[in-house]
């Protein structure tokens, strides 16, 4: 289970570093790192939107895992291992933004990474439940703009 949660964390990491469209004609400052990191959020969630099963799958792992965790310690360690791979995935993309634009953060990247991917599995558990794509757009300009706001150059 632990590999399967990882492939399907590694298929959305990739749809944004190796997206080298992204990470061309990059300019310096806060305004950049805001329209990088929603530009890398918008080919985030044209993975995500592609392959509603597989979101499902993921919320479906984690609930499974942590379900009588208690009785079964190695269970929590697949939705902890889950998440910690993520964390440290979205560390690596909104770092590489940073440097990309020559900014720097005004708190601590991991918590920057958590709160991102707090948001981030909001923003899909709410589109699954209510299939309201149009909504997404609005919410990823909101991440975006809250990032970029703990930013300075």
């Amino acid at each position: 289970m632990t590999e399967l949660v990882k492939a399907l964390s590694r298929e959305l990491r990739d749809s944004v570093d190796t997206n080298e469209a992204i990470w061309r004609d990059i300019e310096r400052g806060k305004d950049a790192l805001r329209g990088l990191i929603r530009t890398g959020l918008e080919a985030l969630w044209l993975n995500i939107s592609a392959t509603p099963e597989r979101q499902l799958l993921t919320y479906e792992t984690t609930t499974y895992a942590l379900r009588r965790a208690d009785q079964t310690p190695a269970r929590h360690a697949i939705a902890h291992e889950q998440y910690t791979f993520n964390d440290s995935t979205v560390a690596d993309m909104l770092e590489r933004a940073r440097s990309a634009t020559d900014t720097r953060w005004s708190i601590p990247l991991h918590v920057l990474s958590r709160f991102t991917l707090n948001v981030v599995d909001g923003v899909v558990l709410r589109w699954l439940v209510d299939n309201d794509g149009d909504s997404v757009g609005g919410q990823l300009d909101l991440l975006s703009d809250i990032l970029a706001g703990y930013a300075e150059q």
